[in-house]
């Protein structure tokens, strides 16, 4: 017969199977999912209230199921639900002295295992029942041994206090109806104390949610400020030379980039152009990119000598950072002479194209900048420079452009590009490399896996 206790219980068990599910779904809308807090709260709460609903006469009434399969659901849970337990606890508190919350769990599990495993080859649920009460009061014994050497005022939050004052209601209204059975006959206490549990769970899921997001919007909002600053620094717009027809192309992997590119004009009409690429991604090679700008700014009024450029950059450079190096070349055209000359630090070679088709790769140079203090780079002369001659400089992005397989784009698709592209103006031609590199790697419509920059100077009559 229906009563009372069981309907309540059918409700207590649907409002924890629904929060639980709406937890779980929660941690994975949220933008941070490496915090596990909501996954095993989710979990935890689901569980508690598949129990009951198990336990429920309402349900068994209402399921055409036999009475021994809820019997099994019921007794598979309390041994498992102490798995998402001691998980939750370490999300909450970490690991404790010695990783006691971190050893806790892992016994959870071997101890399910063992008793679903015993039941099932038994054929009789709650066959480990008895063993359920030590491995209750082990857990509980283990939990205060982790936690209350950490119980201080200074060292705990509001919400942590909150979180240990209904666990200890749960747990002490739990362990002694777990012995006793219920205070108060048919009707048990342990749902209502859960309700208390989840009430303050909840309270401090919802601040620790709304820190977190507070906190990723922050450093949204910086990273946003830190592209603004990088995009800043770039050049505004391809310089006017006469001789010279310039375009240039810049697609960041990420909001901030290692990637830069810049122009010097002289008072006698040459182009200087530097491309150079930070190792790495993100706001950290973007600081350093921003370093080698200024590096170029300090030294504007005398680069007719690629080489010493470079040069100067390095001492600028050694000793600034660690794990992280810098490729750049640096290139001065004179379209007058019909002339350039150019320098790399470990940067891929430029590439000259010629009016007839010809390829020719300006590959000599350095090692990387930053890293041998007195290192000297030396100057390459390019004589015979005429109308139509096309030369490009670029990152590595754009040749380390993969496929799934991991087949890069390389020197031989790059090209095969170069010719098929030859024809169009230099304006067309830098989009239109790019999207060749893309379409190949198969990312027809997403961003490449590294940072690409091209620059591209044409000869004029």
């Amino acid at each position: 017969m229906i009563n009372a206790a069981d309907v309540v219980g059918a409700l207590l068990g649907t409002l924890f199977l629904t929060l639980g599910l709406a937890a779980i779904a929660g941690a994975h809308l949220r933008s941070d999912r490496r915090d596990p807090f909501l996954v095993w709260f989710g979990a935890f709460t689901f569980l508690y209230g598949v129990r009951l609903l198990a336990r429920s006469d309402v349900i068994a009434a209402t399921l055409p199921l036999n009475p021994a399969t809820f019997d099994y659901i019921d007794v598979s849970i309390t041994y498992t639900i102490l798995i998402p337990a001691a998980l939750l606890l370490r999300a909450i508190f970490g690991a404790g002295p010695r990783r006691l919350l971190e050893h806790l769990w892992k016994a959870d599990v071997i101890f399910a295992v063992v008793a679903i495993g015993w039941d099932l080859a038994s054929q009789h649920p709650s066959r480990a029942m008895s063993l359920n009460p030590p491995m209750v009061f082990g857990n509980v014994a283990i939990a205060l041994a982790s936690l209350a050497p950490r119980a201080h005022p200074k060292t705990w939050s509001r919400d942590a206090w909150l979180v240990v004052g209904g666990l200890t209601i749960f747990t002490v209204t739990a362990l002694y109806e777990t012995v006793r059975g219920g205070i108060f006959g048919r009707w048990s206490l342990e749902p209502f104390t859960m309700l208390v549990l989840i009430v303050c769970i909840g309270f401090a899921a919802a601040n620790r949610v709304f820190a977190n997001e507070r906190r990723v919007a922050a450093v949204t909002r910086e990273l946003e400020t830190a592209r603004r600053i990088q995009q800043s620094i770039l050049p505004k717009a391809t310089p006017a030379v006469t001789g010279l027809r310039v375009a240039s192309h810049y697609e960041p992997m990420t909001e901030v980039a290692g990637d830069l590119f810049d122009f010097v004009v002289t008072p006698s009409g040459q182009l200087g152009v530097l491309v150079a690429d930070v190792s790495g991604h993100g706001v950290p090679a973007a600081i350093i990119a921003s370093m080698v700008k200024i590096g170029l700014a300090t030294q504007r009024d005398d680069v007719h000598d690629p080489g010493a450029v470079l040069t100067r950059l390095n001492r600028v450079l050694y000793g600034q950072f660690e794990l992280a190096y810098v490729t750049a070349t640096f290139l001065l055209i004179d379209p007058a002479a019909g002339r350039l000359t150019y320098a790399s630090a470990g940067h891929p070679p430029s590439l000259l194209v010629r009016r007839s088709g010809a390829l020719e790769r300006l590959d000599r140079g350095g090692m990387v900048l930053g890293f041998v203090p007195e290192m000297a780079y030396a100057t390459t002369v390019v004589d015979r420079l005429g109308p139509g001659d096309r030369i490009v400089l670029y990152t590595d992005g754009l040749t380390e452009a993969s496929r799934d397989g991991g087949e890069f784009f390389g020197d031989s698709q790059l090209d095969l590009s170069l010719g098929a592209l030859r024809d169009l103006p230099v304006g067309q031609f830098t989009p239109r490399l790019i999207d060749a590199a893309r379409r190949w790697a198969g990312a027809a419509t997403g961003a490449l896996n590294d940072d690409v920059t091209i620059v591209a100077i044409e000869l004029t009559a």
